[in-house]
């Protein structure tokens, strides 16, 4: 069996390296673990307010009851778009850190968090013709633009403050309604 020269050894690599790519893949599954408990927080608040509003005959308690839900909800969609953006933002300055040394003149590894960077975001193709596949194109997915939408620290708060914003109008109606009818 022959040692492969293009592999990464990790005890070869500069502790600080090691550390930030540590520190990259756990904030990389934090990232995505948050997200998933935000969604997850959201839909069960879009579900509770949902099963309150198909309550027949709506009642003002129950109409209050959907506006602290929706105030709370909006507050969480708040939250959710500080906090995935702080771990978006932290761990673009790690992946950052590490291509800035993988750049040094002194680097002998692989180059793995520069070839993502060129395979991402300039859509480049990678060659690697000791491996199959010999190169590595970027497909739909990689080749879209990323527009402001597209970033999931925006786009899933924007979607879930959509939803609390017309249930608060709906119920801000539904209660001035109500005390127009009384009086």
């Amino acid at each position: 069996m022959t040692p492969n020269t293009n592999r990464v050894d990790a005890g070869n690599l500069d502790p600080t390296y090691s550390h930030l790519v540590d520190l990259w893949t756990s904030g990389v599954r934090d990232y995505h673990s948050l997200l998933g408990d935000y969604l997850t927080a959201n839909s069960i608040f879009v579900a509770a307010i949902g099963f309150l509003l198909a309550r027949q005959p709506s009642t003002p308690i129950f109409t209050l009851l959907v506006l602290v839900l929706c105030v709370f909800g909006i507050l969480m969609t708040l939250q959710m778009a500080i906090v995935l953006g702080r771990f978006s933002a932290q761990n673009a300055v790690w992946e950052w850190q590490l291509r800035r040394m993988e750049m040094a003149p002194h680097w002998t590894q692989r180059q793995l968090f520069s070839d993502l960077h060129r395979f991402m975001n300039q859509q480049e193709i990678l060659e690697d013709h000791e491996h199959g596949p010999p190169a590595l194109y970027p497909d739909w997915a990689v080749r879209q633009p990323r527009p402001w939408w597209a970033h999931r620290a925006v786009s899933f708060p924007f979607f879930f403050a959509m939803i609390y914003g017309l249930f608060l109008l709906w119920g801000i109606s539904q209660l001035f309604g109500a005390f127009i009818h009384a009086s």
